[in-house]
């Protein structure tokens, strides 16, 4: 079945998260539900226009009123104030492609199976050029660069099983 997958930041200023949000449909109208390291089953039931109602594997039941359209939302839940919600295509790993520098570590977001290195040692990466393609919770995933840079090193090999977190290659500037 397919994973459908965004990184969505929550909140603003200094009480603003990321966080990465996998969303696969189940059996019998219900969703396998990954927010960060969380994961649950629910069901959406949509009960007016901008409003769902969510129930866990628990019974638990939260009211979800949506205001705004994607990329950018407000979400009420349970009728508490609205929380900013930016979703990102996580297929692109990162809401800045294109700035001018991505010198530093390119690390993996969660766990998987490095399918493809589509750099090597010593290549200039321009923002938005795919580096790697990650498997992960049977869906590949493009890593790519967020910036302009040169690969200095590749610390994985296709193959290779990574963890969340692991360093995977190091972009340095480009002089």
């Amino acid at each position: 079945m397919k994973v459908e997958e965004w990184n969505v930041t929550v909140g603003s200023g200094k009480d603003q998260r990321k966080l990465l949000v996998q969303l696969e449909a189940a059996q019998g109208g219900e969703y396998r539900l990954r927010v960060g390291n969380e994961m649950t089953t629910i069901r959406a039931v949509r009960s007016e226009a901008g409003c769902y109602s969510l129930i866990d594997e628990k019974g638990r039941q939260r009211s979800i009123d949506v205001d705004g359209t994607l990329p950018d939302l407000k979400l009420a839940i349970d009728g508490c104030d609205p929380i900013a919600v930016s979703v990102q295509d996580a297929q692109t790993m990162d809401a800045s492609v294109g700035a001018s520098s991505a010198v530093g570590e390119v690390r993996a977001s969660m766990p998987g199976k490095v399918v493809k290195v589509l750099c090597k040692i010593g290549d200039l990466v321009k923002g938005g050029q795919p580096l790697l393609v990650i498997e992960a919770m049977k869906m590949e995933n493009e890593l790519r660069a967020t910036g302009e840079g040169r690969v200095e090193s590749i610390a994985v090999r296709e193959g290779q099983t990574v963890e969340g977190g692991q360093a995977l290659l190091v972009l340095g500037g480009v002089s």
